[in-house]
């Protein structure tokens, strides 16, 4: 095991490498051609309002997106590298100030944005300068909604074959059919970026997964460094949960054992965590490394703030009561699916334990655990929860998903030659130890 953690922690190393690698290439796209497309966009409306209708009764985040759209633009004159900007972030002001510097760089001012918005890698700039630079905004929309979908796809194709279909519609049905998720890629990109990572990371560890515990820690690994790499820390908790959930549902499928679903679970669920926090950390560091110290002040100021601070609520639990909240109330479909969702559960409960005694309930409930993580999520980040309950709430359902996924697979009959599911063998050295 000892190995293994330091070959993986290697490897998260090279992975961060990668990452910055990418980061500078991204930045050395000329702005000149990217300019000239936001200005488009300014003339027709596609970029200056901070929100917008998301065609599905809900609010789409504008204000994200213009932070996204004008990441690393500044005008011809800007005398740092790409290696300086890369690792400082420079970006235009979002939304309605945005929109004036875009038309002052668009007329040939000179614009240079201080290079400070270095809290986040923003990696969805090595697709969204490459793609601005050669298309307009809605291109740009058009992209991401492919990327969406094929993400979306193969998240889904890789649990039904490992896991079966069932589990596969059980896990990701409730995001689709309670949130606006769907409409995101058309309505605010930004969001649909971070969608596609984290339905992209599902794929990832679920691919990984039958590889045991060990394959399912490098796949949630990896699809933590991907979720952290595109994310403005809009569903951190929905990726965790559905990575760890997945892990299990493809082991439990595969194995049938407790033990070894427990242990996979639980490689998966702490893996994430882990890889997450270096690749973020790896993002200040270098930060730090270029910028100078403040660096960390600047990035400590604001997590404290968004752990507790602000005009918000103090009272524990606040987070999650705001989230509950913006579901239930704002999604027309959100009760219907907590019914049939509901439902479901006790119905394969009690096929659980008619077909496996009381090792099934205990199944569903290992497989279930990763729910958990979603309401700790807004507990310990009470302020950014309940101010970002608009969005943040879709991890709820993506909890509500696992819960269903973990009754479902509980309850089918062994996992040898299952249906929708690969085979199971008689020995696995790599799920061994």
């Amino acid at each position: 095991m000892l190995r293994f953690a330091a070959r993986a922690a290697v490897g998260l190393l090279l992975v961060q490498a990668v990452l910055l690698g990418l980061l500078v290439a991204a930045q050395a796209v000329p702005n000149g051609p990217i300019v000239r497309h936001l200005a488009q966009a300014v003339r027709t409306g596609d970029y200056g309002a901070p929100y917008a209708p998301d065609g599905v009764g809900g609010t789409a985040d504008r204000f994200t997106e213009c932070v996204v759209l004008g990441y690393g633009v500044s005008s011809a004159d800007d005398p740092r590298s790409a290696w300086f900007r890369a690792t400082g972030g420079p970006r235009l002001a979002s939304c309605e100030d945005g929109a004036a510097q875009v038309e002052a760089l668009a007329a040939g001012a000179s614009v240079v944005p201080p290079a400070t918005y270095f809290r986040y890698w923003s990696g969805y700039s090595v697709l969204t300068r490459p793609v601005l630079a050669l298309t307009d905004v809605p291109g740009l929309r058009m992209v991401v909604t492919g990327l969406f979908a094929l993400a979306a796809l193969a998240a889904f194709l890789a649990l039904a074959r490992r896991a079966g279909r069932a589990a596969a519609f059980a896990l990701l049905l409730p995001v689709a059919a309670s949130t606006n998720a769907l409409a995101m890629p058309s309505t605010a990109l930004s969001h649909g970026i971070a969608l596609a990572g984290a339905a992209a990371g599902v794929a990832l560890t679920a691919l990984a997964a039958r590889g045991g515990w060990r394959g399912a820690a490098l796949g949630a690994g990896g699809a933590a460094a991907l979720f952290c790499y595109v994310d403005l820390l809009t569903v951190p908790p929905m990726s965790w949960a559905l990575c760890a959930a997945a892990a299990g549902l493809v082991a439990h499928r595969r194995r049938g054992s407790l033990v070894a679903t427990l242990r996979t679970v639980l490689a998966a669920g702490v893996a994430w965590p882990v890889a997450f926090g270096v690749t973020w950390v790896s993002r200040w560091v270098v930060a730090a490394l270029v910028h100078g110290p403040g660096v960390f002040s600047a990035i400590g100021e604001v997590s404290r703030f968004r752990l507790d601070g602000g005009d918000v609520s103090q009272e524990f639990g606040a987070g999650l009561v705001r989230n509950w909240s913006a579901w239930v109330d704002g999604s027309a479909t959100a009760l219907p699916v907590l019914v049939a969702a509901g439902a479901l559960v006790a119905v394969h409960l009690v096929l659980a334990v008619h077909r496996h005694g009381a090792a099934g309930p205990a199944a569903a409930a290992v497989l279930a655990a990763p729910a958990l993580v979603v309401p700790a999520w807004y507990c310990v980040l009470s302020n950014h929860s309940q101010i970002h309950a608009f969005f943040t709430y879709r991890s709820l359902p993506a909890a509500v998903g696992v819960v269903v996924a973990a009754a479902v697979v509980a309850a089918a009959r062994a996992p040898s030659r299952s249906r929708g599911a690969e085979p199971a063998r008689a020995a696995d050295p790599v799920d061994a130890g």
